[in-house]
C-alpha cells in the first residue's frame, strides 16, 4: 500500500490532494495540520470519506521538533517507511500577500513579513523534508513534491507583469532553489525531487485575485 504524506492539507490546493488520495483505499495518507479541531474543510471531507486509511497529525513547519514528532506517529503506523511527501504548506497571510515592493507602510513592515515568508516556504520546506528524510529512504518510491507557485518563478511574473505577492513570489522563488538543491542531493539515492507550479486556482486564498489573471 503506498504511503503518502501530504503536509498542509486543511483546504485549497492541499485539502484536494488529499481528496484525491483517499478515494484510492489502497492508499495510506497522512495529513499534517497546524490545528486539527479548526480544520473545518479537512473534517467534513474526512467524514464523508470511505477510507479508514486517512491520518491527519498536527505539526507546523517552522517548528522543526513538532515535525520530528509527527514522523515518529508515521513510523508506527508504516513499520518506518514513507513512500512520498507533498509538501504544500505556505505563508498565505492575505493581508500583505498581495502587496509589491513598494507597498509596505514602513521598512519595519517590510522587514517583518519577508522574514516570515522565508521561514514558512522557505525553511518551512526545509524542516519539512529532513525530518521525514529517514522514513523516505526506507520507501520504495523515494519521491519528493514541492508545491510552488508562477509567482516565483522570473519569466511568467515578467511576462504577466505580477508586482505584486512580493514576498510570497520571492521566497517560492527561493523554494525553487531548495528544491533543486534536494534533487542534486539526493540524486544518488534514487530520490525524485520536484516543484510544481499549478498556477492560479479557484480557492479561499485566490479570491481577491484579479480576474484578468485567473484567465491567463
Amino acid at each position: 500500500m503506498p504511503s503518502y504524506l501530504v503536509v498542509g492539507g486543511s483546504r485549497g490546493l492541499g485539502l484536494e490532494t488529499v481528496r484525491q488520495l483517499i478515494a484510492n483505499t489502497n492508499n495510506v495518507v497522512f495529513v499534517i495540520v497546524r490545528n486539527k479541531a479548526g480544520s473545518t474543510f479537512l473534517n467534513e471531507l474526512i467524514a464523508k470519506s470511505p477510507s479508514a486509511n486517512i491520518h491527519v497529525l498536527e505539526a507546523d513547519v517552522v517548528d522543526p521538533p513538532s515535525l520530528r514528532a509527527a514522523a515518529t506517529e508515521i513510523a508506527k503506523v508504516t513499520r518506518g517507511t514513507l513512500d512520498n511527501l507533498i509538501h504544500n504548506a505556505a505563508r498565505t497571510e492575505q493581508t500583505n500577500m498581495w502587496l509589491g515592493l513598494t507597498d509596505f507602510e514602513s521598512d519595519e513592515h517590510l522587514n517583518t513579513e519577508f522574514l516570515e515568508a522565508f521561514k514558512v516556504n522557505v525553511l518551512g520546506v526545509i524542516h519539512s523534508v529532513n525530518a521525514f528524510l529517514p522514513l523516505l529512504r526506507q520507501g520504495s518510491t523515494k519521491k519528493i513534491t514541492l508545491i510552488g507557485t508562477g509567482g516565483g518563478i522570473p519569466e511568467v511574473v515578467f511576462r504577466l507583469r505580477i508586482s505584486s505577492m512580493a514576498a510570497y513570489g520571492t521566497t517560492k522563488a527561493a523554494m525553487e532553489m531548495v528544491m533543486t538543491k534536494y534533487a542534486v542531493q539526493l540524486e544518488h539515492e534514487g530520490f525524485t525531487v520536484i516543484s510544481i507550479n499549478p498556477g492560479v486556482v479557484d480557492v479561499s486564498a485566490t479570491k481577491k485575485q484579479k480576474r484578468e489573471c485567473l484567465s491567463e
